[in-house]
């Protein structure tokens, strides 16, 4: 799955690739893949909205202005790079004047668990939008199938949402806590990503691991 919206710098500490990471080594299609052949993935939500709040970032290995950083409380959860345009028009629709739930999309893929961070919001605060081309308007195709395939099963259950891009993580196959349970993993992830577990840079720790294989 090809997302537009990527970031190409992380955090320095911990297990996994810092949240917003985007086209590192590693991430590109898996050689010797099938075509077509469907890839275990998995989508898991926080069970409540979670207060997010999403602004400009400033760092100096992102060009000015395009680095869009999302936040609970003071702490950065995810990062991702889009031009400035795109930016100032998410900002100013408001999607996160109040919480929203979290979604994590995840499959396997070398190096290890490539990972997608999205906000979860109401289609029609979407609206404005709805003819725009924006870089975080990323879709989650197995999330998409299910919201269709309930049209008209289960009344009481809400707005149909959309899903926002906030970023990238990558967790290297060594640093697995649930090796034989994707589902598990996932849950994980999105537990540290709440909670402010470690993050790793993910070029660094590609590198600390190589040095230790020698």
């Amino acid at each position: 799955m090809r997302d537009d919206a990527y970031d190409p710098y992380a955090d320095d500490d911990g297990d996994d690739e810092a949240f917003g990471g985007g086209e590192h080594e590693g991430e590109g299609e898996a050689e010797g893949e099938a075509e077509g052949e469907p890839r275990p993935a998995v989508f898991v939500t926080t069970a409540q909205p979670v207060p997010v709040r999403v602004d400009r970032l400033t760092d100096e290995r992102a060009p000015e202005g395009m680095a869009l950083g999302a936040f609970i409380g003071d702490r950065l959860i995810a990062r991702s790079a889009m031009d400035a345009e795109s930016i100032e028009r998410l900002l100013s629709l408001g999607l996160f004047d109040e919480p929203v739930p979290l979604g994590l999309f995840a499959y396997e893929e070398e190096p290890g668990l490539q990972c997608r961070l999205f906000a979860l919001v109401r289609s029609d605060a979407l609206r404005e939008a709805a003819d725009a081309d924006e870089p975080w308007k990323a879709s989650v195709p197995s999330f998409e199938d299910r919201e269709e395939e309930g049209d008209g099963e289960a009344e009481g259950e809400g707005p149909p949402m959309e899903t926002i891009l906030l970023g990238h993580i990558v967790r290297f196959a060594g640093d697995r806590k649930h090796p034989d349970d994707l589902a598990a993993e996932a849950v994980d992830i999105l537990q540290k990503i709440l909670t402010g577990g470690p993050l790793a840079d993910a070029s660094q720790k590609a590198i600390d691991d190589l040095l230790d294989s020698l």
